[in-house]
């Protein structure tokens, strides 16, 4: 089975399992629907006016508990869209304690902040699965954050010949990949293909150590 980690599709092609991920502007879509799926607090949406932003996080910490919720996020940091960096961090860092708190992975949307990205994790040391979802820059930005044991999730970036995406999935090791088409209509079997071939492997190879790292996000214990 193919797994497409993170996307925005109303729709699962047949023999895949699509991770949904909703956010705050998405509330009526997210009570509609009935498969696995995330729900995080995007930056980009974060609302500087605090009543509204404390509507949001309230939100969040009620839905989050549905069973049908298997990770928290997106949610992280954006430098080029949203309000400033004050306001989205208080908001991430409430996101990463909420799944914390319930025992869910954490999906990390970050835009030119890797650097706060970390400084955040050395600060409140979680210890629940964290993922980057469409990761599409250089093996230099990589680096650390393999190091610091986060999942990788990459998207349609890894189609583009010699793109930072690429040179950075060739790095990644193996048991700490994922793959998504995000809000690009393309079926993922063509990203397992490409990272296949970027990977040395057979399709069948690939999709078997995505299989296994699906399943170490869900053992993470109660």
């Amino acid at each position: 089975m193919l797994i497409d980690f993170h996307n925005h599709h109303q729709f699962s092609a047949p023999d895949t399992l699509s991770i949904r991920s909703f956010h705050q502007k998405e509330q009526a879509l997210f009570a509609e629907w009935k498969a696995p799926c995330s729900v995080g607090l995007h930056p980009c949406f974060v609302s500087a006016v605090e009543g509204i932003r404390d509507e949001q996080l309230n939100w969040l910490s009620r839905v989050a508990q549905d069973e049908k919720v298997l990770f928290i996020g997106e949610c992280g940091l954006d430098k080029l869209q949203g309000p400033d960096l004050i306001n989205q961090t208080f908001v991430f860092e409430y996101c990463m304690q909420l799944a914390e708190t319930l025992r869910k992975p954490l999906v990390i949307h970050c835009v030119r902040a890797y650097a706060e990205l970390l400084s955040i994790i050395k600060k409140l040391q979680p210890s629940i699965p964290l993922v980057i979802h469409g990761f599409a820059r250089k093996p230099s930005v990589l680096e650390p954050l393999i190091k610091q044991g986060f999942f990788i999730s990459f998207g349609a970036a890894i189609l583009a010949p010699n793109s930072g995406a690429a040179q950075s999935l060739a790095q990644t090791p193996l048991d700490q990949l994922f793959l998504e088409t995000d809000d690009k209509v393309l079926p993922i079997a063509d990203l397992y293909t490409r990272a296949a071939q970027i990977k040395g492997l057979t399709f069948a190879a690939l999709e078997a150590a995505i299989q296994s790292n699906w399943e170490q996000l869900g053992a993470i214990k109660k």
